[in-house]
């Protein structure tokens, strides 16, 4: 017999209120972006208006005490870091801001920000998934791989590639060829027993274009095993090819790291971004005995809404100042050295290092690029899983490319080297172990090929 009955339930619950979701907001936007998120609040808010450029005295004033207040904020993080704010500084001219445009990513990153079917957690971890597609639209590392590296868990990821293996193009996201296949199999709706029955049984015998030996196994006839070829045949082995560019374009980084006689420094760059301040007309509009009702109410409102909002900025800044610092101490061989040199490093690492939470780190590193004396890079870029860990240090998969790609191309253009050739090369000079399959991997991200393609180009 069922029974209706009061109980009482208690339980912590996170509510994402407007104005934590507005912050949330401003730690993802980029540079760009930032400067119209902020002309666009100016726009909304009357109380909110642009700092009028003060005069030398005052702004030397208000800069020492912009410094005094942060240099206490930071100290929990390091006592002798200093927080580079609004000061005169000059930002290096790097003749290399720039990198190829990668339409398929954007693409995808647009679909995936305006589909109903991705929720909010999952458009963050959408990110992680096309950033690390190809530009032939296959996933480049194992969802085992963006776990370590962004802390989200392999079935959260899991789920959302599938929503992304859904977006155009038709295949994108695919683990290899087979599961490229299948996504651009499922999205015509088609139904074919057989030729479902090849691609999960005998995909390998199809790409030896062995239909011989199909036909011999699965019992169907040779002409309706050529019937499945031919259809296998009109799909896309390579989805996102068709969105290259070689097109170069270029981005403003959101943080410089320059080389000084003391070191490293990183600086925010700041340009376009205003100082603002709250309008004294309504302050004291706000104060006046005179002012009540809706009028007074309203202006309550945007006062509280124009302090949380120059709260965030600053805060923004603050973060993407903090995490930025806390890579170049992690990667900092990476920058006296180059790539060779890039460590491992998770999100959990810097989220430690400075105290925040790891999403606030996913969050930060969102559409970033730093400038530095090498170029322009993604801030993603410096996270990055390790391989090669039973020989005492692990070494950065980027760091292990970079090095695949200068063996080939040292290589006898009339005799390439097979993979597993590869493999022993990275053991026996670099001490650096990993698998047949995981250097065919990486191939694949560098657009190398095979040594049998590369010796039939030669």
């Amino acid at each position: 017999m069922l029974e209706l009955k009061q109980t009482q339930k208690l339980a912590q619950q996170l509510v994402l209120t407007p104005q934590l979701q507005q912050a949330i907001k401003l730690l993802q936007l980029s540079q760009m972006e930032l400067v119209e998120a902020i002309e666009q609040e100016i726009k909304e808010n009357p109380v909110l208006e642009v700092e009028e450029e003060p005069s030398a005295t005052a702004a030397e004033e208000k800069e020492t005490q912009k410094k005094e207040e942060i240099a206490e904020w930071l100290e929990r993080f390091s006592p002798s870091e200093e927080y580079l704010g609004r000061e005169e500084k000059d930002y290096p001219d790097y003749e290399n801001i720039g990198k190829k445009a990668s339409d398929l990513r954007d693409y995808l990153r647009w679909q995936a920000g305006v589909s109903s079917d991705f929720g909010r957690d999952e458009r963050l971890w959408a990110e992680w998934i096309i950033e690390n597609i190809n530009d032939n639209g296959y996933l480049g590392s194992s969802l085992e791989e963006i776990a370590e590296v962004s802390g989200i868990s392999v079935e959260s990821l899991e789920k959302v590639l599938r929503k992304v293996q859904k977006l155009d193009p038709a295949g994108v996201g695919a683990r290899d060829l087979r599961e490229c296949v299948l996504i651009q199999y499922e999205e015509k709706g088609e139904k074919d027993p057989v030729l479902e029955e090849v691609v999960n049984s005998y995909f390998e015998l199809f790409r030896k274009m062995d239909l011989r030996e199909i036909a011999k196994r699965s019992g169907h006839p040779m002409e309706k095993i050529k019937e499945v070829f031919e259809k296998i045949k009109s799909f896309d082995p390579k989805p996102g090819r068709n969105y290259e560019s070689d097109q170069t374009i270029y981005v403003i980084p959101d943080v410089y790291v320059v080389k000084t006689e003391d070191g490293l420094d990183v600086l925010l760059n700041d340009d376009g971004i205003p100082e603002l301040r709250m309008s004294s007309y309504y302050m004291n509009l706000h104060g006046d005995e005179k002012c009540n009702g809706d009028a007074r109410d309203y202006i309550k409102k945007k006062i509280k809404q124009a302090e949380w909002f120059m709260k965030s900025l600053e805060q923004r800044q603050k973060t993407l100042y903090l995490v930025a610092k806390s890579i170049v101490d992690f990667q900092s061989e990476f920058f006296e050295k180059g790539i060779r040199h890039l460590k491992p490093l998770i999100l959990k690492d810097v989220a430690h290092y400075i105290g925040v939470h790891e999403s606030t780190v996913s969050r930060i590193t969102t559409n970033k690029y730093m400038g530095t004396p090498s170029g322009v890079y993604q801030m993603k870029f410096f996270f990055t899983t390790g391989v090669g860990s039973d020989y005492g240090e692990a070494v950065s998969t980027n760091a292990v490319m970079d090095l695949i790609a200068e063996i080939i191309s040292k290589e006898d253009r009339k005799n390439p080297l097979k993979d597993e050739e590869i493999v022993a090369l990275l053991e026996n000079q670099h001490n650096i172990k990993i698998a047949r399959r995981t250097v065919a991997k990486y191939r694949e991200v560098l657009h190398i090929q095979s040594s049998r393609e590369r010796r039939r180009l030669d």
